[in-house]
């Protein structure tokens, strides 16, 4: 009895444990050894970027991190070039890394990231205490920029480059992307268009987004019979700008309040007998008195949506409430498309799955999705249908803020993970 007991066991031990991670093959540990005998160069490097001031609207600036990055990848075996766009979007456009196997089989990978800040960089110098560093973009993203550069490098040196299909795509402007979008982000669709997976790295939040909201701005232009305010609301005066105005955006409040994965958003309001509004400026002015019946509203607001079906079927909603108006009212409402939405997809989970296993093997833990509602855009949103997963950055705090910093202990981890992520889509044949 002892004896098949004994044997009973022994089969049990035997067998496969789904539960344990997939172990890190030899090469795979000498990546994360080259990386982490490394990690003082990247933290250098990543000084050295951060210190050039590169706000979205510092033209200049950014195209020096631009020239930085251009200059690391060009011995790597990577074809560079920068995507400028026209003067008057006033960005300074993108870096396009490529390095295209003639006979790859393994899968083509893009790799995401953005060089320009939302703070223009004054002052927010890169400022080392212990194991944080503090300083602009040092977590949005710079730092998910210098683990691409870090993995690729130990990438190169194994030698793991030579028969693959890998893009890096470093936009200048994704604090403020450039409008149009279709302009600003033709050359990240049609590099998602030539991969068959793509990571970006913003910042690690603990977990992994495989799925965003888009963004759609909408104006509201209403009008009104003006008058004296003692015929207000009656057969004579009608309801007037401010009351029609009124009724549409409680009508989009009471419907959207409720809605699982759309908010809608009046940001800025105008109205009485004379409104104006400067696009420039996102600034107005308006004039009336309190016994005259409005004569004009104007409204600006955004529209946030998982998938381009949603935003369709809230477009037509929409319109539907501005389009019964009260007594002596016309309302106009408009949309501008900018960023579609990036819903999470079943070929996002099963991508997920594959990130959370280079996580345990390299012993990071596992690595649960994030609810796409609770996150804005980005520039993964311009991948389309491609298998796509964000947040594979660093750790930080106080992003988008003069106290934004690094755990710099995460910049270690992040390089290895890119790195073993990107080798295995590399051993994977396409579909």
């Amino acid at each position: 009895m002892r004896r098949r007991l004994f044997g009973f066991l022994a089969i049990i031990l035997a067998m496969p444990n789904k539960a344990h991670p997939q172990a890190l093959t030899p090469t795979e540990s000498k990546l994360v050894e080259v990386i982490n005998a490394r990690i003082s160069d990247e933290i250098a490097a990543l000084q050295k970027v951060v210190d050039i001031d590169s706000g979205t609207l510092n033209v200049a600036g950014v195209r020096e991190v631009g020239r930085y990055f251009e200059a690391e990848l060009q011995p790597l075996g990577f074809r560079t070039r920068w995507a400028a766009m026209p003067e008057a979007m006033h960005r300074a456009g993108h870096l396009i890394a490529e390095r295209i196997a003639a006979k790859g089989t393994g899968k083509r990978v893009l790799l995401i990231g953005h060089i320009d800040t939302v703070f223009e960089g004054h002052g927010h110098r890169f400022e080392r205490s212990g194991d944080t560093a503090k300083g602009a973009g040092t977590n949005d993203m710079k730092g998910g920029d210098i683990a691409i550069l870090y993995a690729l490098k130990a990438l190169h040196q194994a030698q793991l480059l030579e028969s693959a299909t890998v893009r890096v795509l470093l936009t200048g402007d994704e604090e403020s992307p450039g409008l149009p979008t279709t302009v600003s982000r033709r050359d990240l669709v049609e590099a998602a268009r030539q991969s068959d997976v793509a990571f970006s790295f913003e910042p690690d939040s603990g977990k992994a987004v495989i799925g965003r909201r888009g963004l759609s701005t909408w104006s509201l232009q209403v009008t009104g019979q003006q008058g004296h305010s003692a015929s207000v609301l009656r057969p004579k005066g009608g309801a007037g700008a401010v009351y029609e105005t009124s009724r549409i955006l409680d009508e989009f409040r009471r419907i959207y309040s409720v809605h699982p994965s759309i908010t809608v958003n009046p940001g800025l309001i105008l109205g009485g007998t004379d409104v104006s509004y400067d696009e420039s400026r996102s600034a107005g002015t308006a004039a009336g008195k309190f016994n005259v019946v409005a004569r004009a509203a104007t409204v600006k607001g955004d529209m946030r949506f998982l998938s381009d079906a949603d935003r369709d079927g809230a477009k037509a909603k929409m319109r539907e409430i501005a389009g019964a108006n009260l007594p002596k009212t016309s309302a106009q409402l408009e949309f501008d498309d900018v960023v579609p939405g990036w819903p999470a997809t079943d070929a996002n989970r099963k991508l997920l799955a594959e990130v959370a296993a280079v996580s345990r093997a390299l012993g990071m833990g596992t690595v649960e999705a994030d609810d796409p509602v609770t996150r804005g855009f980005g520039d993964v949103n311009f991948v389309g249908g491609v298998p796509s997963i964000d947040g594979l950055g660093v750790k930080g705090e106080g992003f988008h803020s003069p106290d934004e910093n690094i755990d710099l202990r995460s910049l270690g981890p992040a390089t290895s993970r890119a790195a073993v992520l990107i080798y295995r889509m590399l051993q994977q044949p396409r579909s």
